[in-house]
């Protein structure tokens, strides 16, 4: 099933102006604080720092950006701050393994009606860890994460993300194939917006990349949108182009945008300056390398 945006879609008001999406996330929690702490040489890191390094991401980047990606944990201040549309996080995201890859996730029984209209959110967004042997525990989470989206009247974006224990030792076919047949599970709960990974580690993996994303364009009936991480910030502009390519419609990308703003003396002239510049290139690229759209 190939994507199409002939008809209106529920995520259109998501869209730049060239039609793509360029949306930055900000959502990390425990991720971010361990960025900030390493950064700051293991200092500790308070709720405040998480809040004011946000407002800077959404004060500086935000009126580049098509959309905003946000928790609410430590997002609102960054939501009223923001100048584009904020999607807000609607997971609770652990780790099996202490310090390692997030790869459990449950829907935030937290999340009201009443605090998405405080954080004027536009749509949610639910990341669903897939590996083959969760496939049907992967499908009923993002299942029921889009019924809470609709039941608010709200888009769902999903998230999936391949964590098999062992993802790392795999070859890139397969793991590219893995994220092909996320996509296609995942395809079924009929999300709004579908966000995936793509595997890019080398100039090597262009063509792998872009057939990769061929695959889950065929597997999806809705747009589609790649995210950093996994990809070396300095390969993030060639795997967009790369997934583009295969019919990826943009990105919602977070460390390849503001990851080094952590170290900055002053993150936000940091985020003002060179994180900007870095968000209107990879928009520019997306139109230019965009596949043709039926």
């Amino acid at each position: 099933m190939a994507s199409t945006t002939n008809s209106a879609a529920p995520v259109d008001h998501l869209r730049d102006e060239n039609g793509f999406f360029s949306m930055v996330a900000v959502d990390q929690r425990g991720s971010l604080r361990a960025m900030l702490a390493e950064q700051a040489g293991g200092q500790d890191v308070s709720d405040e720092d998480l809040v004011q390094f946000k407002v800077d991401v959404a004060t500086e980047l935000a009126p580049g950006a098509s959309g905003l990606l946000l928790d609410r944990d430590f997002g609102f201040r960054a939501a009223a701050a923001s100048l584009c549309p904020v999607i807000l996080a609607a997971d609770v995201l652990t780790a099996s393994v202490p310090g390692g890859p997030v790869d459990q996730a449950t829907i935030d029984q937290g999340l009201t009606p009443e605090i998405a209209y405080e954080f004027n959110a536009q749509a949610l967004k639910m990341l669903v860890p897939w590996s083959y042997d969760i496939r049907s525990e992967a499908v009923d989470l993002a299942h029921e994460f889009m019924g809470v989206a609709r039941g608010m009247g709200l888009p769902g974006i999903v998230e999936g993300v391949v964590r098999p224990p062992d993802f790392a030792s795999w070859s890139i076919p397969r793991r590219n194939e893995a994220l092909i047949a996320a996509a296609q599970d995942l395809a079924a709960t009929a999300p709004d917006l579908y966000k995936a990974e793509v595997v890019y580690t080398s100039p090597e993996h262009h063509e792998l990349a872009t057939e990769a994303s061929k695959g889950i364009t065929e597997a999806l009936s809705v747009p589609w949108v790649i995210l950093s991480s996994g990809v070396p910030g300095e390969y993030f502009g060639d795997a967009l182009s790369a997934a583009v390519a295969g019919g990826a419609q943009g990105f919602l990308a977070g460390r390849a945008l503001w990851a080094d703003a952590c170290g900055a003396a002053d993150a936000a002239a940091f985020l003002r300056t060179t994180s900007s510049s870095r968000l209107a290139t990879l928009a520019a690229r997306v139109p230019a390398e965009a596949a043709p759209r039926t």
